[in-house]
């Protein structure tokens, strides 16, 4: 299963935009996707372990290995179309 890691801010606008997609996400790829969620506030060592300078940040992992990411507010098709990507890439 992929592992899709959300790193965002409570505080952060395109952080509080992007949730409601990445809750449709969440649905949508249950099977195959699953999402954590992780606030850079309460973690800050995540944003140095992913080498994380913008929120939000999607990651995209199997295995504890990343095949990708995306940076930033993203619009839902391109969104849904990169996770395809990275999915089928393996």
């Amino acid at each position: 299963m992929y592992e899709m890691i959300v790193v965002f801010a409570h505080w952060c606008p395109k952080c509080n935009m992007m949730m409601p997609l990445v809750d449709e996400i969440e649905n949508d790829y249950a099977e195959t996707l699953q999402i954590q969620r992780i606030d850079a506030e309460e973690h800050p060592n995540v944003m140095e372990q992913y080498q994380i300078e913008i929120v939000p940040t999607f990651i995209i992992e199997i295995m504890g290995n990343e095949v990708g990411r995306m940076v930033g507010m993203i619009g839902e098709e391109i969104f849904r179309r990169r996770i395809d990507e990275m999915i089928q890439k393996r």
